[in-house]
């Protein structure tokens, strides 16, 4: 259960909010579901361990597939919800926590994802987040 999140949600906003959902979850293939064909997932101030964006759904939910899929206790706090509804937009301000499987290492990080939607596809998802909280944490599973 994603903490914080809206108990009722505009559907642009549960298209968002689905991204945590499928992680928790950990549901790759729903989780892919939720992108477009050609979606991007850019993260601007990436990682040293990271590329600045993968394109499509496909390489996007590899990617989490391979970051995630040995997480423990995977949980995500929604902290704000901003809609833009001239763009298509749904802003969330949110936190993620979960141990590292590879590691054992607590990992926490604070996030805020720019989420294009797309009918009920996400088409980009700008993902901020601190390059190097993730490059200490992430190294040894990249």
């Amino acid at each position: 259960m994603v903490v914080g999140a809206p108990s009722s949600a505009e559907p642009r906003v549960e298209v968002a909010l689905g991204f945590h959902r499928t992680l928790e979850a950990g549901d790759f293939d729903a989780f892919e579901a939720l992108f477009t064909t050609d979606a991007i997932n850019e993260l601007p101030f990436h990682s040293p361990v990271s590329p600045a964006e993968f394109v499509g759904a496909k390489a996007i939910a590899d990617d989490y597939r391979k970051m995630i899929s040995n997480r423990r206790d995977l949980e995500f706090t929604i902290h704000t919800v901003t809609t833009d509804s001239s763009a298509d937009r749904v802003i969330l301000e949110f936190s993620g926590r979960s141990i590292i499987g590879e590691t054992g290492a607590l990992y926490e990080q604070d996030y805020v994802g720019v989420f294009t939607i797309e009918g009920s596809q996400i088409s980009r998802l700008r993902l901020y987040a601190d390059p190097q909280r993730a490059a200490k944490a992430l190294q040894p599973i990249r």
